[in-house]
């Protein structure tokens, strides 16, 4: 039985649909938006546990229906590689440090993302190098990943830079926001965060984020992707600096 107010479900139920309208039309943004916004109405550990099991399928769907697995690997393994060593770390001291203020890191990580985003920010990676940055890029974004739950930053904004076509970059963040899913999820249940009623709630969260990406596919129709693309950074950066300035610290 799931023991939580009523208030506080139809609360997580609206943020979820939101967040998987996003992913519907965009392709990425559900974890940000889901823990962002969860963590305005409990912590940063309950919003990363919701959104464990509609993220996990979300993005086996959106692997298996874009772009080439095979291609994604073999250009970004390195960087794969290093998103999810260090997720553990990252919720450790999430755990050993309640008081620090994880949800204005969490603020700041997304107003970088969507501002630099805004800017057009997408440098090109030299293919010589690219292993290496992208191993030290996939440490910063699991170690990210493990105290905010946001497996955006700087993960993204590197795989931009690869230049893969539209299908190809839907597929690598389908794989990386996967495999970074899988180590947040056991890196939890490593911390003792996963309890029986957030599991279950969990599981019912991919009706609201299911409904949400459904919508999302057909707002895809009506709007092009790059008119809701700003709306949705914008309203990115509006969260961010809303986190950074009135955040938890406690």
């Amino acid at each position: 039985m799931i023991s939580f107010p009523i208030e506080f479900l139809v609360l997580i139920f609206a943020i979820f649909v939101l967040a998987g309208l996003v992913k519907g039309v965009v392709g990425f943004g559900l974890p940000t938006i889901g823990i962002g916004l969860g963590a305005l109405i409990s912590d940063i550990p309950t919003a990363m546990m919701l959104i464990l099991v509609p993220t996990f399928f979300t993005n086996i769907v959106q692997i298996m229906s874009a772009g080439s697995i095979r291609y994604v690997i073999e250009k970004s393994w390195a960087f794969l590689v290093g998103a999810v060593i260090l997720v553990p770390l990252g919720l450790w001291a999430v755990v050993l440090f309640p008081g620090f203020p994880f949800e204005r890191l969490l603020g700041f990580s997304i107003f970088v993302y969507s501002f630099a985003s805004l800017r057009g920010f997408n440098p090109v990676m030299q293919m010589e190098r690219n292993h290496r940055v992208g191993f030290g890029l996939g440490v910063i974004n699991s170690i990210l990943t493990g105290m905010t739950g946001s497996m955006s930053v700087p993960g993204v904004m590197y795989l931009r830079s690869l230049q893969f076509s539209k299908d190809d970059l839907l597929c690598a963040m389908g794989i990386l926001f996967f495999i970074s899913t899988i180590a947040m999820g056991g890196s939890l249940f490593w911390a003792g965060q996963a309890t029986a009623d957030l599991s279950l709630l969990s599981i019912l969260m991919c009706v609201p984020v299911g409904l949400g990406v459904w919508i999302g596919m057909r707002v895809r129709k009506l709007l092009s992707e790059e008119q809701f693309k700003n709306i949705f950074l914008w309203s990115f950066c509006v969260l961010g600096v809303y986190l950074m300035l009135f955040g938890e610290v406690s």
